[in-house]
């Protein structure tokens, strides 16, 4: 794992180029401890920093063919490289090193572009083709590993983390209207954009060629849900095959390897294939909060102690300023999931003992997990009840006559039940991932910043991913939408950001490409039914996960926010954003924020999540504007 960054122009040679990489080095340090160095010719400059995991003494980078033609930056792993060494090595190749990086370097020169299809892995990189004048970039199928970039029609600059990038003198530091919408919306900014002006994502499963003629953006790899029944027949033996597979297949490293231990049904499958092959006593690392019901932290060390695990118990305060600063350098975007956090205060805890941890993150994604699924598949089940072309109409009519009240039995609610029905699948999914919803925004939005909107709604972001797989059923478009956005700009983008800040190595074994096909073509119903969730996992873990955990109701890594906005963090917010000219009075009415943490405070309204993201929006701006 490391940091990459570079730039390429087709004018005059820039006679700074080596100070510009140097200090793009510099803000990607963190990435990688072990070692800096830069490459520079005529037109072309690319920097890496290096977190040695694999051949320590060998995988030095940016990594230089042996004709000197071309010149290849990796930041991730490519778990196959041992299996594609062996098929170079009969084509006649010869290697130098044992890293992954020259592996990928003389599978293009083999295969081309074409290479990438046989790369097994999480990874980012950059190769510059000098007989072609040619910047290739690619990043990995499903984003586990960040790739921006910034284009003005003569420089290219790209990098790992945007703080590189803006150590380019041809890049200014403006923002985005439509990034601060995206992520007052959703709490991230979804690809392509970010919340910088002229600053870009590369989509997952994307690569992008430059030349002197411009930029072609091309989309190499996609999840197909399209449903094998004959497939799910017999795929329990099929499935565990392939979680095993998955989780022996990152664990090669010549450093000391762990394991991020939740107490849920993933992780600790993770940790459960992990002792199959590894036997004794595997590190594992638990966040867990003081002075609250923790279930998480009870069921993580009942998963350690069936297994043997040597179990560390980390316990997460609340956060300070200080913290929060860091992690919003760090983060480089305002980034609103409050469970960054004890991931942060994990990671860094974590680093102390291993360098590289396996995690349970993308089961939910794929098996079906989120309470969003289990509800659309209500929800679809009552629409059925009535005719189809009125059933919108009918519902919300039934939702509004139905009891509601909290005091009643929640199977009896049957009020927020009808409306809920009442929705479509897609506007039901984007009021869930909502923090600030239409009617607030109305209230929130300073007139010039919705203007500055020119009718632009981030919801509409979300919409056009879920139709862009109208064959498939709701579930399904639901669970690709996910994997678009919210796995992708969120919880990877979380991961990466918490775990590097330290030079930690975090792979995720539940995204393996075989395993993740495998499962997207399970029927819907195989993994969500009859309002659960995971139900194919489940059966396909029964006897390896011990029951209590398999039977566990799901709960989401959820921070005690409530209470920390009660103590030392409302006391934060309190002073930067109620403060006098704030960063985020440039979006929002600052006496709406007023009344909207007053009310907050007074019990009306559980606010917590929006006052957390403006917060965090006050924080980020503060850092980097």
């Amino acid at each position: 794992m490391c940091g990459i960054a570079g730039f390429c122009g087709f004018g005059p040679h820039r006679s700074d180029s080596e100070t510009i990489l140097h200090g793009m080095n510099k803000a990607l340090a963190h990435r990688g401890p072990d070692g800096q160095r830069t490459y520079g010719r005529e037109g072309i400059g690319l920097a890496h920093t290096r977190l040695a995991v694999v051949d320590l003494e060998g995988g030095a980078q940016p990594f230089v063919s042996e004709d000197g033609h071309t010149v290849l930056v990796l930041n991730g792993e490519i778990y196959n490289h041992n299996e594609l060494r062996d098929e170079l090595i009969a084509e006649g190749h010869r290697f130098r090193t044992r890293s992954d990086t020259e592996v990928l370097l003389q599978l293009y020169h083999s295969m081309g572009e074409r290479c990438v299809s046989r790369l097994r892995g999480m990874f980012a990189f950059a190769l510059w083709d000098q007989r072609e004048r040619r910047l290739w970039l690619v990043r990995d199928r499903l984003g586990i590993k960040p790739l921006y970039y910034f284009w003005n029609g003569e420089t290219f600059v790209f990098g790992s983390e945007p703080k590189a990038i803006l150590c380019h003198p041809s890049v200014s530091r403006g923002v985005d209207e439509r990034g601060v919408e995206d992520f007052l919306t959703f709490g991230y900014v979804p690809s392509p954009r970010t919340i910088f002006q002229g600053i870009s994502k590369l989509e997952a499963g994307h690569m992008l060629f430059v030349t002197e003629r411009g930029l072609v953006r091309t989309q190499y790899w996609d999840l197909d849900f399209s449903a094998d029944a004959s497939a799910a027949e017999s795929i329990v033996p099929t499935l565990r095959r392939a979680l095993g597979e998955a989780v022996a297949g990152q664990l090669g490293s010549d450093v000391p390897v762990g394991t991020l231990l939740s107490g849920g049904m993933d992780s600790t499958a993770v940790l459960g294939f992990m002792a199959q092959r590894m036997g004794g006593s595997i590190p594992s690392f638990t966040a867990s909060f003081p002075d609250t019901r923790d279930e998480d932290r009870t069921y993580a060390k009942l998963a350690a102690e069936h297994y043997g695990s040597g179990w560390h118990d980390i316990p997460v305060a609340e956060p300070t300023g200080d913290l929060l600063d860091r992690m919003a350098w760090h983060y480089d975007e305002p980034f609103a999931d409050p469970s960054a956090v004890p991931t942060f205060v994990l990671c860094e805890k974590t680093r102390k003992h291993v360098t590289v941890c396996l995690s349970g993150d993308g089961g939910d994604e794929s098996f079906g997990g989120y309470r969003r699924y289990r509800e659309n598949e209500t929800r679809l089940a009552i629409r059925r009840l009535v005719p189809r072309e009125q059933a919108s109409t009918l519902l919300a009519a039934a939702g509004r006559m139905a009891p509601a009240g909290k005091w009643l039995p929640k199977p009896l609610r049957l009020g927020p039940l009808f409306r809920s029905a009442a929705q479509e699948p897609i506007a039901a999914y984007a009021s869930e991932m909502s923090i600030c919803g239409p009617a607030l925004k109305e209230t929130l939005y300073r007139d010039a910043f919705r203007s500055a909107l020119d009718g632009y709604d981030a919801r509409s972001t979300i919409l056009a991913t879920f139709e862009r797989r109208d064959g498939w059923d709701s579930t399904s478009r639901l669970q690709y939408t996910d994997f678009k956005t919210y796995l992708a700009d969120g919880i990877l983008t979380k991961v990466d950001r918490a775990s590097m800040a330290h030079g930690l190595e975090v792979r995720v074994p539940l995204l393996d490409q075989p395993l993740v096909e495998l499962i997207a073509r399970m029927p819907s119903s195989s993994k969500v039914a009859w309002g659960r969730g995971k139900r194919l996992l489940k059966r396909t873990l029964r006897g390896l996960v011990p029951s209590p955990i398999l039977d566990r109701r799901k709960r989401g890594f959820t921070p005690p926010l409530n209470r920390w906005l009660e103590g030392g963090v409302g006391q934060i917010f309190e002073r930067r954003v109620l403060a006098r000219d704030p960063f985020v009075s440039r979006f929002l009415d600052t006496d709406a924020v007023r009344r909207l943490w007053t009310d907050h405070r007074a019990g009306t309204h559980d606010r917590a999540q929006l006052i957390w993201s403006i917060l965090v929006l006050e924080t980020w701006g503060r850092r980097f504007l």
